[in-house]
């Protein structure tokens, strides 16, 4: 049996939300021009590591799509799969998608801003079921079971579904020896890191994953992470964005 494979993680460049520090959620914009830079940087990163992707999975959203490919573009192979998969979307935010943080942070208080945003249970209240409708319709939704769409959604439930994938997708890959990259979202991510790493709801809070930095997993036989938490390939100029995305109030 071959070694197992690694695993690589990367949260999509910034799109034009995140730089407008929104609730961005389900919605679907694009990459903005830092974000488009990050992903290209991220490229050149695995490009000058031992890293070389087998498969690629993407959320079924733009900015990891888009993130993906001019990663693929830098790397010049172009012919490596890359499967779109729903798990892998960001946390539906119910009534605060779309909504300024700052706003929201006023309007709310900080303990009901934080338990709606960061806590393992919390979620905020759901969005007006015209909304759900029209997402459903939408190009990131079109096709996809009614449950790729929720009302509104806490981190653990985008841990549960996550889970899921890990089980019946990515494990088997990393077992047989496939060198596999996961680009999401902040939430889906810290799911994920959840999941391998075992990490307490208090750990899962705090953990801050920031945009365009890979992060790198590689695994016992018993695919185990040998470094809990994993490795980012640049870990001094990751660091420096983790803390600014806490300084921020978190992913």
């Amino acid at each position: 049996m071959p070694a197992p494979g690694p695993l690589l993680l990367l949260r999509h460049g910034q799109s034009v939300l995140n730089a407008q520090d929104r609730f961005t959620g389900l919605l679907d914009p694009a990459l903005s021009p830092i974000g488009e830079d990050e992903a290209a940087r991220a490229g050149a990163l695995l490009a000058s590591s031992s890293f070389s992707p087998d498969i690629v999975y993407t959320s079924t959203l733009t900015r990891a799509r888009d993130t993906a490919r001019i990663l693929l573009d830098v790397l010049g192979d172009p012919g490596i799969p890359v499967l779109a998969a729903w798990e892998l979307n960001e946390r539906s935010y119910g009534s605060l998608t779309g909504r300024a943080r700052t706003e929201l942070l006023s309007e709310l208080g900080p303990e009901v801003f934080r338990f709606w945003r960061r806590s393992y249970y919390g979620a905020p209240p759901p969005m007006p079921w015209s909304q759900v409708a029209a997402l459903r319709r939408s190009r990131a939704f079109a096709g996809l079971p009614p449950e790729a769409v929720q009302a509104t959604e806490s981190l653990c439930g985008v841990v549960k579904r996550v889970r899921i994938f890990w089980h019946q997708h990515l494990r088997p890959r990393i077992r047989a020896g496939e060198h596999v990259l996961v680009i999401g979202h902040g939430n889906s991510l810290r799911a994920l890191c959840l999941v391998l790493d075992g990490l307490s709801h208090a750990e899962v809070e705090s953990l801050n994953i920031p945009t365009g930095h890979p992060l790198a997993y590689r695994f016992t036989a018993g695919l185990m992470p040998v470094v809990r938490g994993g490795e980012y390939l640049n870990p001094l100029a990751a660091r420096t964005a983790a803390a600014l995305v806490a300084a921020a109030g978190g992913t």
